[in-house]
């Protein structure tokens, strides 16, 4: 790291794509090739996810925060080569606001506050056009820009690993002739690297379906991405994947994947778009509805109020644990909050479930025949039992209470891996050691 280069420089922006293509991500990897003969980077591009249940989104709700040394001689050009980045590669659409925040020196604690609220709320562009007035160096938008919010909770949301857990993510990106064409990944090669280098890396196959889950399905630039703990792990899972079509360039993100962040911050209360994490009473008896997806009424420990609990189809073999609740099991529900308008009801859409506690459930059943054991019927109200086989009657016989064997345990149920959103901790991360450093690595990104 150069002597001279002793200015901080942090840079965030969000919303540059759109379903119809682009990628917020690859416009890092393009600024980063740009700028990065007069820099020193203090981390890897992170790849931040805030609160996935924004109904504007694109995708996975992801921005970029990069941090910098710099020297102050060229703050200026960096800015605007950032600036020009975004103008030139953002997708152009009615739905696509761009917003990019330059923060120079350390990072204000309001700005981490701001980023923890990004990952459960949802956070209005006049806050963060305020918070943009306030703390940032500089700031530039296009349309109304709505990507200044995610810009901002990119510079907040640091990762420092003594207070966040993370992990690392490398993209790779197409040449541009194949971008509108079909994916191909040989499916050995994946299976193979997968399991050599288990439990590093995660979510590459779906488990229940064997289904290939690292390739997006848009047109946008990626053609596949590794999820993972370390970033050489995952350059050496690249070179043993197989491919139809050649990799252009490549990335590795530092990122708030699969970390569970957002229960992290989340509460008990029922907002509307927001992240829930809370204690529920079952109230009913789950039911499935047309589509395949399971509901069920439940109450909030903390305040009695009455909501929806929904897994939804995608979620599979996770829906025939919820199927499996009962009347006064107790759960936690960790989701995104949705009020039904049609029934002025709000419903908690899960991402995963811990049982807590399951009730005593018990069936009655007619006695046994004392005479010939066979189950005896009833004959008739307040007149006991009879015995079809062998015509032995007694008022005196009453109905016996079995308990029923649960098909559940008490745990942690997450749905399977295609069915994850992109914050979900899957099990696979759950025995591993916390990480407390990172470290750049050579190599780390190439065009």
């Amino acid at each position: 790291m150069s002597d001279l280069r002793n200015t901080s420089l942090h840079i965030g922006f969000d919303d540059t794509d759109s379903l119809r293509g682009s990628c917020t991500t690859f416009l890092a990897l393009r600024l980063v090739e740009r700028i990065s003969n007069d820099v020193d980077f203090l981390d890897y591009p992170r790849l931040i996810r805030n609160n996935p249940n924004i109904p504007w989104k694109t995708r996975g709700n992801g921005a970029i925060g990069l941090s910098l040394k710099v020297e102050e001689d060229v703050v200026e050009s960096i800015v605007e080569r950032a600036i020009d980045t975004l103008k030139e590669m953002y997708e152009e659409d009615e739905n696509t606001n761009p917003g990019l925040v330059i923060v120079k020196g350390e990072v204000p604690q309001e700005l981490n506050q701001f980023a923890r609220k990004a990952l459960t709320e949802v956070i209005s562009i006049a806050t963060a056009k305020d918070f943009a007035e306030e703390f940032c160096f500089k700031y530039y938008t296009i349309g109304n820009g709505r990507g200044l919010i995610g810009g901002i909770a990119a510079i907040g949301n640091t990762l420092q690993p003594e207070l966040e857990d993370f992990t690392y993510e490398i993209l790779t990106y197409r040449m541009p002739q194949n971008i509108k064409k079909k994916r191909v990944i040989d499916y050995e090669s994946l299976a193979q690297a997968d399991k050599k280098y288990s439990p590093q890396v995660f979510n590459n196959i779906d488990e229940e379906t064997k289904k290939i889950i690292i390739t997006p399905a848009g047109p946008d630039p990626v053609l596949y991405g590794i999820r993972g703990e370390e970033p050489t792990i995952l350059l050496k899972m690249m070179k043993e994947i197989k491919t139809m079509e050649p990799i252009s360039s490549y990335c590795i993100f530092r990122t708030n994947q699969g970390t569970d962040q957002h229960f992290k911050y989340a509460s008990s209360e029922v907002v509307n778009f927001n992240v829930f994490r809370g204690e529920i009473k079952v109230l009913e008896k789950p039911t499935t509805i047309p589509g395949g997806h399971v509901i069920f009424q439940g109450e909030l420990v903390s305040n009695k109020k009455s909501v929806d609990i929904a897994a939804f189809e995608p979620s599979k073999r996770f829906r025939n644990i919820i199927k499996n609740l009962l009347p006064e099991d107790r759960i936690i529900a960790f989701g995104g909050v949705r009020y039904k308008e049609k029934f002025q009801r709000f419903t908690i859409q899960l991402e995963k479930c811990e049982i807590l506690f399951l009730a005593d459930h018990f069936k009655e059943e007619s006695p046994f025949c004392p005479t010939c054991n066979k189950r005896m019927i009833s004959n008739g109200f307040n007149k006991g039992h009879k015995c079809r086989k062998c015509g032995y009657k007694n008022r005196e016989l009453t109905k016996v209470r079995t308990l029923i064997e649960r098909e559940l345990s008490r745990g942690l149920f997450i749905p399977p891996a295609q069915a994850q959103r992109h914050l979900v901790k899957p099990h696979r991360r759950y025995n591993l050691s916390r990480k407390n450093v990172f470290g750049l690595i050579d190599n780390w990104w190439k065009t």
